[in-house]
């Protein structure tokens, strides 16, 4: 599922900057779904169990935050759930979405096969995503809650803690420790995911909705960085250079969106900036006050001094830019990874040329990692018996790549939205009323992502290979998860401030000194305050 502009749906993705989602925002300072405790016992973290499935073609390297990769649609299904889901009982959920809302079940085919399978009568309440925020706020200052709720990571919702706390369920017992292994699809939701959402006053409150951990990437039109000789790795003069090289005619070298800030994370992480945080210590340092961040802002400057930046890289929507790729009038743009690991981008270049991963510059091939989460799922209060039935359907829904329960959820029902082929599945013309975006029930669960462009080994492996390779390297950000009343207060303006400053010194109306003086007001005010309440976070989790 796609996000719109990194302003608006920061760290959905990935920062899971971007949702789904995108990796963290560069302008986010948002640490995650949910606290840590003021004083209180650390509950354990779930235990990671790996769920059945299919063997992978490329399995990976890293573990419970790994990303397998697969060549082909598996011919062999498993079942990773056996036991009856739910009661035959209704099942309030409120989602958002990024589509036309559908039609409702019984007309709707694929959503009334998932209440069959799971004996639930489940009643999405859809949310358009720009009004998300404002339904939320509304329902949680009501005492009419729906049984299962999406806490997004971001934009923050403001008190979510102070809310979750009083008014949902507390989930430690049964999700902590071996408790979790009742519920084995949520067993194999990765560690990382856990940790982003953060505990709130010590215990576990809510299930996250994963995502892959790349960050930012860039996607480059490989035809033209090739014929201008660009090498991998790169070094930042190398990627200066191919820029350079590729800008001419209509095309320009780089693009980027309105609220993504000229791009800055994909060029300071490289530099060596940390990822939005630095912790050392115990002790926190933003990444604005990094001589690391403050060169990429430099280079960001320089790059569009020179023309390489597409002329509306601070303005075009989203859509409007990736169009641009598209028609090969920029040659490289930042984005989800998925869409390139997916095979997204690949549907929609076609073969106008081959669309590409552009790694990090640098020897180390250095970036921000992403959040790894969309954001939360919370249950309003309710006795054991039905708490464990919304965590089994929970757990049905997020069941993993190849089995029986991810081809319903994601896919629909044989014969009516799709047919099985040699080369995988064919969709139907009632798919693309009726899918995964239409009817959004991964937002309450979902599975871990995998890899696969259908039907191109060889860009699977690429794909897997720079997964490897970026995650491996990559940086992540140490207040993941951590408390900061002030940040969630005072976020958004800090967020407005910083970003006007930086788009001024890139565009030239500002020189580089109005950062050192915007930073200094930032670590003197409310920088200071935010730092304090990270360091004694992160001591309380760390004596858990």
């Amino acid at each position: 599922m796609n996000q719109p502009s990194r302003r608006n749906v920061l760290q959905f993705l990935g920062a899971g900057a971007l949702g789904a989602a995108f990796g963290p925002a560069l302008v986010s300072c948002s640490t995650g779904g949910g606290s840590t405790a003021s004083g209180s016992t650390m509950a354990p973290w779930p235990t990671f169990a790996k769920a059945v499935g299919p063997k992978p073609d490329l399995p990976s390297t890293l573990g419970p935050n790994g990303i397998d990769g697969f060549f082909k649609y598996p011919t062999d299904l498993a079942q990773s759930v056996t036991k009856t889901v739910g009661d035959g009982s209704k099942v309030s959920s409120l989602i958002l979405s990024y589509s036309p809302p559908p039609n409702p079940a019984p007309q709707n085919i694929r959503w009334a096969a998932i209440n069959k399978a799971t004996n639930t009568d489940i009643q999405l309440n859809i949310v358009p995503a720009s009004e998300y925020t404002q339904k939320l706020s509304t329902i949680t200052a009501s005492n009419d809650l729906p049984d299962t709720m999406l806490i997004p990571a971001s934009p923050p919702m403001p008190r979510a803690k102070q809310f979750v706390q009083a008014k949902c369920q507390d989930l430690t017992e049964y999700l902590s420790g071996d408790n979790i292994l009742e519920y084995p699809n949520l067993a194999a939701l990765p560690r990382y995911a856990w940790e982003a959402m953060g505990r709130i006053d010590g215990g576990i409150y809510g299930i996250p909705n994963p995502r892959a951990r790349t960050g930012g990437v860039l996607h480059v039109n490989r035809d033209l960085f090739d014929a201008a000789g660009a090498p991998e790795p790169w070094t930042k003069e190398q990627f200066t250079k191919s820029l350079r090289d590729v800008t001419k005619g209509p095309t320009y070298g780089l693009g980027a969106f309105a609220g993504w800030d000229f791009s800055l994370d994909t060029l300071a992480g490289p530099l060596g900036a940390p990822n939005l945080w630095k912790e050392e210590n115990g002790a926190f340092t933003a990444t604005r006050q990094t001589p690391e961040f403050r060169a990429g802002l430099e280079l960001a400057r320089d790059l569009y001094k020179e023309g390489l930046y597409h002329p509306s890289s601070n303005t075009a929507s989203q859509n409007d830019m990736m169009n641009q790729y598209y028609a090969k009038n920029v040659a490289a743009v930042p984005g989800n990874f998925m869409n390139y690991a997916n095979g997204t981008f690949f549907d929609r270049v076609g073969g106008n040329f081959r669309t590409d991963v552009g790694v990090p510059f640098g020897t180390e091939m250095t970036s921000w990692l992403g959040s790894g989460i969309f954001g939360y799922t919370v249950f309003k209060k309710a006795d054991p018996e039905r708490i464990k039935m919304l965590l089994r359907l929970c757990d049905y829904l997020a069941a993993p790549y190849g089995t029986v329960e991810w081809e319903l959820v994601q896919k629909g029902v044989e014969g009516q939205h799709f047919k099985r082929t040699p080369d995988g599945l064919e969709m139907t013309k009632l798919a693309s009323s009726e899918n995964a975006n239409t009817t959004p029930v991964s937002y309450i669960a979902k599975a871990q992502e995998f890899i696969q462009v259908p039907n191109k080994p060889e860009a699977t492996k690429r794909a897997f290979e720079v997964y490897e390779k970026i995650v491996s390297n990559g940086t992540a950000n140490p207040a993941l998860g951590l408390d900061s009343e002030t940040m969630e207060r005072e976020e958004s303006d800090i967020l407005r401030k910083l970003s006007d400053v930086s788009n001024a010194i890139v565009t030239g109306r500002s020189d580089i000194s109005a950062w050192d003086s915007a930073i200094e007001v930032y670590n003197t005010g409310s920088g200071k305050k935010i730092r304090e309440e990270l360091a004694k976070a992160y001591a309380e989790q760390k004596t858990a």
